[in-house]
């Protein structure tokens, strides 16, 4: 072979390869995302979704990838607006929280009524794991009855007003308009042995509740 057809050959293998990297490198695949803020209690409806278009290596293994497939389902938890949808983060039936968090198996849920001075000044939020201390009331409870450790380390499921209604807005959008209730009380799993002694000690006590912080 003569260097005249020697280098026509390796230009013509430069090309492809070249075209093989630029095509790997603008090669897009559609993926669902939300088009807007989704609640975990309102299900998926097609103004909802939108597409984006993303690098296959840049795509989870179970991203949704066909809009109709989200049609109907509940977010587990809140999602953002351009947040990709995922098969895990789903569910068919809604959420018993606006915060899609649910007792984990063999766990209930019981509501501890709070203010805001006894619950980290309200800077309390779901997902975050609380002591829960009872203080006696004067005149309702024993005069030698003092502050129990009612439970350990219990997972926040939901903050409520203090009409039971949601406790904060809906919409990310609406935080500088303020909560719409004050708080009223926190939603918290506890085990079955724990249920009897918190549900006699709420008509005669006041709750303080002590953030548990993540382990490192």
């Amino acid at each position: 072979m003569s260097v005249q057809r020697m280098l026509v050959a390796l230009a013509l293998v430069a090309g492809v390869v070249a075209g093989s990297l630029y095509y790997a490198g603008t090669q897009r695949v559609g993926v669902v995302a939300a088009a807007r803020y989704l609640a975990p209690g309102r299900a998926i409806g097609p103004a909802d979704v939108e597409t984006r278009w993303l690098p296959p290596d840049a795509i989870p293994a179970d991203a949704i990838t066909e809009g109709s497939n989200a049609l109907g389902w509940y977010p587990r938890a809140p999602m953002w607006s351009g947040q990709l949808l995922l098969s895990s983060a789903l569910a068919r039936a809604s959420a018993a929280f606006g915060s899609g968090l649910v007792p984990p198996t063999g766990y209930r849920a019981i509501a501890i009524p709070v203010s805001p001075d006894q619950a980290i000044g309200g800077a309390i939020a779901p997902g975050a794991r609380v002591d829960v201390i009872a203080v006696p009331l004067p005149g309702r409870a024993p005069v030698d009855q003092g502050a129990e450790l009612l439970t350990e380390a219990a997972l926040v499921l939901d903050v409520r007003g203090e009409h039971g209604g949601a406790y904060g807005p809906d919409d990310p959008s609406e935080r500088s308009i303020g909560p719409k209730e004050l708080l009223g009380s926190v939603v918290i799993a506890i085990g079955p042995s724990e249920e009897l002694l918190i549900a006699d000690r709420i008509p005669r006590s006041s709750f303080v509740l002590v953030l548990v912080p993540e382990r490192p």
